[in-house]
């Protein structure tokens, strides 16, 4: 099979991909829950929290945790999720983001997932407090891993015949 063939059936087959829709509609909420934490950090307001458990909001984003390199976590995880919806809606767009685009996105996915766990495991452990829009966002994440990886899978498929 030729590259210009493969090259068109790779972005013909994002066209029919319903997944890929789940996820970019999974990116936009992931962009507004991360925006969202992001906005409250920057301009030093709270975010809506549940008042139950351990569900602890501002302790969870006040803590050292919150950021890393200097750089707010909720900031990262919004540029996380734009980088991952950049590669989704370019992957009909470009014949590169067509070939490589899911491999791109499981990368990114996975790296935010293990972020999360790790975030989650300090929540756990040291603060002892939960946000409510962390575990969103880890969710949010979790999924598009989880179809990314379908993704991947379904269309790698072909080449092994």
């Amino acid at each position: 099979m030729s590259k210009t063939k493969a090259r068109s059936m790779a972005a013909s087959d994002t066209r029919r991909d319903w997944w890929r829709n789940v996820s970019i509609g999974l990116c936009i909420v992931g962009i507004l829950v991360a925006g969202y934490m992001a906005w409250a950090e920057l301009t030093g307001n709270e975010t809506v929290c549940t008042d139950m458990g351990n569900i602890d909001c501002a302790a969870v984003q006040t803590s050292a945790y919150a950021k890393t390199l200097g750089l707010s976590v909720a900031v990262l995880g919004t540029l996380g999720y734009v980088a991952i919806l950049g590669v989704l809606v370019l992957e009909d767009q470009i014949d590169l983001a067509a070939t490589y685009g899911r491999t791109a996105i499981v990368g990114m996915a996975l790296y935010g997932t293990m972020f999360q766990v790790y975030l989650s495991v300090i929540e756990e452990t040291v603060l002892d407090a939960w946000c409510q829009w962390c575990i969103t966002s880890f969710v949010i994440i979790g999924l598009l891993l989880l179809i990314g990886t379908f993704r991947l899978y379904r269309f790698l498929q072909p080449l092994r015949t």
